[in-house]
């Protein structure tokens, strides 16, 4: 008799901790099958070329931007940025692939760095409020890795610079 009842004990134990467990797998990762699903917490803020995707998350306490850059196809990241405004990071490998985030000024701007000599425009990413430094992102040809070089322009709606670095 008390053997049977550990058993279904043991049983009854089992079948709530798979419920528990496939609960908790439900609330993790927020896939809800409307496209690709980033680390937790974290939004996509746009799709560079036809397979980065650029994941955004802005600390609540810091107003502190975090990208993540990451080739749909793979789970391993190009590339974190971590910072605010001024802050620029260059992402993977600069003879090769290159992928460029840079934080800018609040508001609706537009952002052109110029790579070795030569503009190229970036992608400003979603999911930021306006009142924030704005992402920007850009993958723009290689370049020597030894001899790095770039600038950013910004311009406000009006089209007047209202930024360099």
């Amino acid at each position: 008799m008390r053997l049977r009842q550990r058993a279904r004990r043991g049983m009854a134990a089992g079948a709530a901790a798979t419920a528990l467990a496939l609960a908790l797998a439900g609330c993790v990762g927020g896939d809800d099958g409307g496209g690709p699903t980033g680390p937790n917490g974290y939004g996509l803020g746009g799709t560079i070329g036809d397979d980065v995707h650029a994941w955004v998350d802005v600390s609540e306490t810091t107003g502190a931007l975090d990208v993540i850059l990451e080739r749909a196809s793979e789970s391993q990241p190009l590339g974190v940025c971590l910072g605010g405004g001024g802050t620029v990071c260059v992402l993977g490998d600069v003879a090769t692939e290159p992928y460029v985030v840079f934080m800018g000024p609040a508001g609706e701007n537009v952002t052109t760095m110029t790579w070795y000599g030569s503009p190229v425009e970036m992608q400003r990413l979603e999911g930021v409020d306006l009142a924030l430094n704005q992402v920007f992102v850009a993958a723009p040809p290689p370049g020597d890795p030894n001899a790095l070089s770039y600038s950013f322009s910004v311009a406000d709606a009006s089209g007047a610079v209202i930024y360099t670095q």
